[in-house]
């Protein structure tokens, strides 16, 4: 939408993780050091962590994008399974067939494909996102995989990827055993304050922004830096909504009030900011003993789960924007427009989600004491984006 107004071949800021717009923030740098010493010296066991949105699964794609004709690997993305589903989406992954669909045919079939690329003097990696996710017993069979070794040389390397609750769970004594073989764990932390308008800079510039008046002024930037509190994914989020509400207003430079008006008219993005607030509280407030923690955390996954869904979203508007050059644009208007239909009523339902987890946070104490009696005020459609496109969407 906003490409040729500013002079970009590419959209900038998009949500799906590409290896090409990857920042070596000092942060990110280090932690690709890690890892690619871990891999050198044929480390079993990885671990790198971090919060949502912060880089992990763009910098592992950078990564391995480096090392995949060195590399035999395999990514899994769907964590929550029982050992059994987990030893059969691996053999998919590897594109292997066991002789059934038993777990011993399955472990031994990942056995002798590990034996037999180490004969050849292959490497197999095996990537794990989302680990905090796993059951115990999935982790077990991780562990019995790890003890594949040839002349005290691991046959496979294992790399868990996962938010912060990951280093939790590798405290358990349960996994102890596991914890102990990790010989790499790096913790990936937010961006810098500093270092958001050099990431904005990078992304504009990798997207093909030549001008040389800053696309984003000073204060902009700064406002930024302190609502995404440095995760990357939040900064992309503002800064792609910023731009086209600039389009909108036919202005060529994002201001502090545009950054101000996006935040107002996104409520997921409040939000984030409201459960950052409060992760900067104590954490010893009382409770009333009425909730419990798991009703917590599948807010956060619902949460999550809407993330994926904007992510997909992007998905669609790229295809739409490479249809354009063969004139198909009318089609995946169409399906652009069944699919924002989607997310508003996907958007309702996340308002009343989020009465709730305000109800359980003043419950819990943790409400800010200004907004107490505040209610989350319903989507407002007065906006410059709804106004240009909102209704002409709707009708089409």
């Amino acid at each position: 939408m906003y490409r040729k107004f500013f002079g970009l071949k590419k959209r900038p800021f998009i949500l799906t993780p590409d290896p090409e717009f990857l920042y070596l923030s000092k942060v990110h740098d280090l932690a690709i050091t890690h890892l690619e010493y871990g891999i050198v010296q044929n480390a079993g066991f990885l671990a790198l962590t971090g919060e949502v949105g912060a880089g992990k699964t763009t910098l592992l794609k950078y990564l391995f994008e480096k090392v995949k004709d060195s590399l035999d690997i395999a990514m899994l993305f769907n964590t929550n399974l029982d050992p059994h589903a987990f030893l059969e989406m691996l053999v998919r992954e590897f594109e292997l067939k066991a002789p059934s669909s038993a777990k011993t045919d399955l472990f031994d079939t990942l056995a002798q494909y590990f034996i037999q690329q180490y004969s050849k003097g292959n490497r197999c990696v095996i990537i794990v996102d989302e680990a905090q996710n796993l059951p115990d017993e999935t982790f077990e069979e991780l562990r019995m995989l790890s003890n594949l070794e040839a002349e005290n040389e691991f046959m496979v390397q294992i790399i868990l990827v996962g938010q912060p609750q990951l280093r939790d769970r590798l405290l358990e004594p349960a996994l102890s055993q596991l914890a102990q073989r990790i010989s790499i764990h790096f913790h990936l932390t937010a961006l810098q304050p500093n270092e958001v308008k050099d990431y904005i800079e990078h992304r504009l510039k990798v997207a093909g922004y030549s001008d040389k008046a800053p696309l984003f002024d000073d204060q902009s930037v700064r406002h930024i830096a302190k609502v995404s509190k440095g995760i990357p994914r939040i900064i992309n989020s503002v800064c792609d909504a910023c731009l086209t509400y600039a389009f909108a207003d036919d202005l060529r430079q994002v201001s502090k009030p545009i950054v101000e008006k996006v935040i107002e008219d996104n409520e997921l993005l409040q939000i984030f900011i409201d459960q950052k607030r409060d992760q900067s509280l104590p954490q010893s407030l009382p409770t009333t003993g009425r909730i419990q923690g798991h009703e917590l955390q599948e807010l956060r996954n619902i949460l999550i789960k809407v993330a994926g869904r904007i992510e997909s979203l992007e998905k669609r508007i790229e295809a739409l924007e490479v249809a354009e050059k063969d004139r198909v644009v009318g089609v995946l208007e169409g399906m652009l427009a069944k699919e924002r239909q989607r997310n508003m009523a996907l958007e309702k339902r996340l308002l009343s989600i989020g009465e709730k987890f305000k109800r359980l946070q003043r419950q819990l104490g943790m409400s800010d004491g200004n907004n107490q009696d505040e209610d989350i005020n319903p989507k407002k459609k007065e906006g410059k984006y709804w106004r240009l496109f909102g209704e002409n969407m709707l009708k089409k």
